[in-house]
């Protein structure tokens, strides 16, 4: 079952699988499909049309745009911005404060540096160790 806070805005026509949280203050768009076990944190904001994976992480003051999709494995670290149509694919993580511009199509396996912009920006390919699920 979904836990979400009852300080959160959702949408209309938001579907939420099991495991998903939504904290405080955070708004949701309408239209959005949120998968098993995506996290939301607190003044997070998702704009409208939104499709994340199975284990989205979005930490607190990111902002996402309207009609974005987000693989399985995602991480936004906070105060991140991402752009209108913007797809992203699994296992990428978006450090502090990055910027994503409007229609980027970000590879898996992607992780753009701490205040950096993409495409423009440096990125590398993440080393992480597939976990057990």
């Amino acid at each position: 079952m979904a836990d979400v806070d009852p300080t959160a805005v959702i949408g209309t026509g938001v579907k939420m699988e099991e495991s998903t949280v939504i904290e405080g203050d955070a708004h949701v768009g309408n239209d959005c499909v949120l998968a098993k076990k995506v996290v939301i944190e607190k003044h997070a904001i998702i704009g409208n049309k939104v499709t994340m994976g199975e284990h989205c992480v979005i930490e607190r003051k990111v902002n996402v745009g309207n009609d974005c999709v987000l693989g399985k494995e995602v991480v936004i670290e906070g105060g991140a911005v991402i752009g209108n149509a913007v797809k992203i694919g699994d296992d990428v993580v978006l450090e502090k404060d990055t910027k994503v511009l409007d229609g980027a199509d970000i590879p898996t396996g992607t992780v753009l540096s701490a205040g950096h912009t993409f495409p423009d920006g440096t990125t590398l390919k993440a080393k992480y160790f597939k976990h057990g699920k």
